[in-house]
């Protein structure tokens, strides 16, 4: 194995905060990674994420070997994601939890970027995935492909949540931000309208 990057380590603590602070994850939902070096890290399961330090991240490999840690639930997702399209340069994940995102989905509205040049900069476009059961292979490469297969840098996971990638930490945060204004947005149209 490598040796661990304990920057990175520090930089998915720090997201994974920041992200609770703006209310786009629970106290123990949501997680982030990081693809560097040949090996994941990942924020872990369990851990309150207003109280996550370095030393709690888990670190693994994109065959599922677990070298340090508890990984979060849904590492699968993260490595179905890198495995296709780290090739083409993403080596961030984001998932989170974000309400109006999961608001605007459940009515049936599909967030339009062209409504925000930001959206359209940050995020392309935005794909959707049909329930599935989180935690799963059948999610996992459900997400990866749709991501894949549109070229866009968001995913709307049904009754679940939303995935950003990109490059780095901060910019699929950034990403995630960017959809969930996106979300406020539509929904107060959509609402403005009925």
């Amino acid at each position: 194995m490598a040796m661990l990057d304990i920057e990175v380590m520090r930089s998915v603590a720090e997201v994974l905060k920041a992200m609770y602070k703006r209310g786009l994850v629970q106290v123990k939902g949501g997680n982030v990674s990081v693809y560097s070096g040949g090996l994941v890290y990942i924020s872990p399961s369990g851990v309150p994420r207003h109280k996550l330090e370095w030393s709690d991240v888990a670190v693994m490999d994109l065959e599922g070997r677990i070298f340090r840690g508890r990984p979060s639930s849904e590492w699968r997702m993260h490595v179905a994601i890198y495995r296709k399209l780290g090739s083409k340069g993403v080596s961030a994940v984001v998932h989170a939890h974000p309400k109006t995102v999961l608001a605007l989905d459940a009515i049936g509205v599909e967030p339009e970027v062209n409504l925000l040049a930001e959206a359209k900069i940050r995020l392309g476009c935005v794909a959707r995935v049909p329930f599935i059961t989180p935690g799963t292979w059948d999610l996992a490469e459900a997400v990866a492909q749709a991501l894949n297969a549109s070229g866009c840098r968001a995913v709307i996971m049904e009754r679940h949540g939303a995935v950003t990638v990109s490059s780095g930490l901060w910019d699929a945060v950034d990403a995630m931000e960017s959809l969930e204004d996106l979300a406020w947005i539509a929904l107060s149209l959509a609402s403005s309208r009925r």
